[in-house]
């Protein structure tokens, strides 16, 4: 029963000054505080890869109507992985630039330190023509030559998955580019500190209406939100600390790499009924949150094949780059 915004979020106004239609509302995870896609409130969408699995989350609803063909492309919004994950899980593209890229005003907030905006579509070029539509460069699209592989994610990453990336990998080393191995940070490093930052402000932007109205939220975001309150200043002084040197390192590792490849996610979309383990939201987030928290921007590709979607996720130092070298691997892997 909320009323309506005065005014249109500063994204979806520029994108209409660039000639987009707008056709539809999409539903996310309840306040983009998820990774599922569930929402009690509004319905799940469907996953259009298998109606019986999860779509992903926060941006679910965005990422289904590009899959299912509703739209040509989808505003979302990323702050640990909610258009990556959904991308993955759908078989679609999912882009989220680096931190700044595209304009959070009139975007409800959950964490302004990790919060990105980001853009759906089902190819690599549908999102470079948006973004140099919006003013950015969209890159030269040509592959990297040097390029390194996440292989610690590999390594965790369930059968189908490691198959597929795999697969992609042996492709990209035919083709001549220079493959190494990289190591990004710790991801227990990468969670403690995305998690301390994100639910600490998400838990401030909330604070009044969880108050006034706190059994109107689903119960998984009101128990996040709950833990939020409890973070000692102190501990979310720390999480900012040490954002800043994982960005560091980060960059550290795109200085020796022209980008870094490896899974979106570990797994394919699971089935609804597991939807409630607390042990999922984990699990889902293990390879993204690292691109909020470093700030770099990251593109989740889906991989092609006949089973259900999987999503190559690529990071380069700039959002050109990433958009550059992603198309080129796009194209490659079509062909």
């Amino acid at each position: 029963d909320a009323p309506p915004e005065p005014a249109d979020a500063a994204i979806v106004a520029r994108l209409q000054g660039s000639g987009a239609v707008v056709v539809g509302l999409t539903a996310p995870h309840e306040f983009a505080f998820g990774v599922t896609g569930v929402n009690a409130h509004t319905g799940t969408p469907p996953n259009p890869a298998d109606p019986g699995r999860i779509p992903g989350g926060s941006s679910s609803g965005s990422a289904v109507a590009v899959a299912e063909g509703s739209a040509d492309l989808a505003v979302g919004t990323d702050t640990g992985g909610s258009v990556r994950i959904p991308a993955a899980f759908c078989g679609v593209v999912g882009f989220k630039p680096a931190y700044g890229g595209y304009p959070t005003e009139g975007v409800f907030p959950l964490s302004p330190t990790l919060d990105h905006v980001g853009l759906l579509a089902t190819s690599v070029d549908a999102v470079r023509r948006v973004h140099a539509a919006l003013g950015h460069d969209p890159g030269r699209g040509r592959l990297p030559e040097r390029l390194g592989v996440a292989e610690p994610e590999l390594e965790d990453a369930d059968v189908v998955v490691a198959g597929r990336i795999e697969g992609v990998v042996r492709v990209l080393a035919a083709a001549g580019l220079a493959l190494t191995r990289v190591t990004w940070p710790d991801q227990e490093e990468v969670s403690a500190v995305s998690t301390a930052v994100m639910y600490a402000e998400a838990a401030a932007v909330h604070r009044r209406d969880l108050d006034a109205h706190a059994d109107r939220y689903g119960e998984d975001v009101r128990n996040r939100l709950l833990t939020g309150l409890q973070i000692p200043a102190a501990v979310y002084a720390t999480a900012l600390r040490a954002r800043r040197g994982l960005e560091r390192r980060v960059q550290a590792v795109l200085s020796d790499v022209d980008a870094v490849v490896g899974p979106t996610v570990g797994m394919v979309a699971p089935k609804q009924a597991a939807a409630g383990d607390p042990r999922l939201p984990g699990r889902i987030v293990r390879n993204t949150r690292l691109a909020n928290v470093s700030r770099v921007p990251a593109i989740s590709l889906p991989v092609p094949g006949d089973s259900l979607p999987v999503g190559l996720q690529l990071s380069a130092g700039d959002d050109a780059r990433t958009l550059g070298y992603c198309a080129a691997v796009q194209a490659l892997l079509q062909r």
